[in-house]
């Protein structure tokens, strides 16, 4: 990588701060909204949607360079006009995809990020100009560019004195048919080690399928992925792009609500998740589910202790004790009430107490009806 002094070798890694939010830092940044911007009305849900995520960018495609000349190629100007105010309203960060020079002019003071596609991924003109706007810009990997082709890309953007670049693994082209793309996770591990650029990941242009979409994301998160952006429309079933690939408002929801624990295992935190009570409240429901799969889980395994235990030894209040002191000062540690804790599994206890006798007697009547 001799040919690539600035993105290949910094000895301190990259942080692209815009405005109060930060990409490449401790926390994990969502970006979500519609592939193409179609409605006033539309950019409205998106924004309230990815909002209530915890998501701190709006993201909507007005300028849309399509495989196709007879499809959907975006609203423009007024796409544009949508976007903003959307995102404003819901105090929300703006990204949008340039395809040209004239639509980077036009969206150069309106939107907080620009994003170069995939298509344009060595379009060199344009990577200069992107660098010379002084704009971050989120530059998505080629269809079929390897990581170095990715990189010298890059490298354009910063030769022109512009450090803020942020690369995005969209997934490559490959000889699989299952998904549109192929999402190579090894990027991200690759890119951490060669690189000092934050790199984020799409995972709905590498699925090509909703279905998948959560599975990817969370896959990126565990990867080392800085954030993530993510294609949601507010009715992907009317989508005039990708809305096979679109989470609904509340699968986007789901997933940020997910997406908190395993950021959590990475030492990193969801940027701007747990913002609102909505949010809050899903953070909430999904550790409740939590615990009590884990107390199911708990239960199920008292009953094969039940039967390795002799019918006058049930109840071991030596064991209860051991085992409160020991959650005693795991709770101390993680600043948890101690009582709170010992007021848990007394109960907890008891329940286990009655579904181990209840089993052994279910056992011996089985054993009596056999006889």
């Amino acid at each position: 990588m001799q040919n690539l002094p600035l993105a290949g070798y910094k000895p301190e890694r990259t942080e692209v701060s815009v405005k109060d939010m930060t990409v490449g830092g401790r926390e994990m940044i969502l970006m979500a909204g519609p592939c193409a911007v179609e409605s006033e009305f539309q950019m409205q849900e998106a924004a309230a949607a990815v909002k209530t995520a915890g998501g701190t960018v709006l993201r909507g495609g007005v300028y849309k360079p399509r495989t196709s000349p007879y499809a959907f190629q975006g609203l423009g100007r007024e796409g544009l006009r949508y976007l903003t105010a959307a995102a404003k309203e819901r105090d929300l960060l703006t990204v949008t995809e340039v395809i040209d020079p004239a639509s980077l002019e036009e969206v150069h003071d309106q939107v907080d990020m620009i994003q170069i596609g995939a298509r344009n991924m060595q379009n060199f003109q344009l990577l200069k100009l992107a660098g010379q706007s002084g704009k971050p810009v989120i530059l998505k990997r080629g269809l079929s560019a390897t990581i170095e082709e990715w990189l010298s890309a890059a490298e354009y953007i910063l030769a022109e004195h512009n450090p803020n670049v942020i690369l995005c693994e969209r997934g490559i082209r490959t000889f699989e048919t299952s998904t549109r793309n192929t999402l190579d996770l090894s990027a991200i591990a690759v890119i951490r080690k060669i690189s000092h650029l934050p790199v984020i990941v799409d995972p709905s242009h590498a699925a090509g399928h909703r279905e998948y979409v959560p599975a990817l994301s969370k896959a990126a998160v565990a990867a080392g992925a800085d954030g993530l952006l993510i294609e949601m429309h507010p009715h992907p079933e009317e989508a005039k792009s990708d809305g096979a690939q679109s989470l609904t408002p509340s699968e986007l929801q789901q997933l940020a609500s997910e997406l908190v624990t395993i950021a959590a295992s990475m030492g990193r935190s969801m940027n701007g998740a747990g913002s609102g009570l909505d949010s809050l409240r899903q953070k909430i429901d999904s550790i409740d589910s939590g615990i009590i799969e884990l107390i199911a889980e708990r239960m199920n395994v008292v009953k094969y202790i039940a039967r390795e235990k002799s019918p006058d030894r049930i109840r071991d209040h030596n064991r209860e004790q051991e085992i409160i002191k020991r959650l005693g000062r795991v709770a101390a540690e993680l600043n948890c009430p101690a009582e709170l804790v010992r007021e848990i599994y007394a109960s907890i206890f008891d329940h286990a107490i009655k579904a181990q006798l209840q089993d052994k007697a279910h056992r011996l009547d089985s054993a009596a009806y056999g006889r």
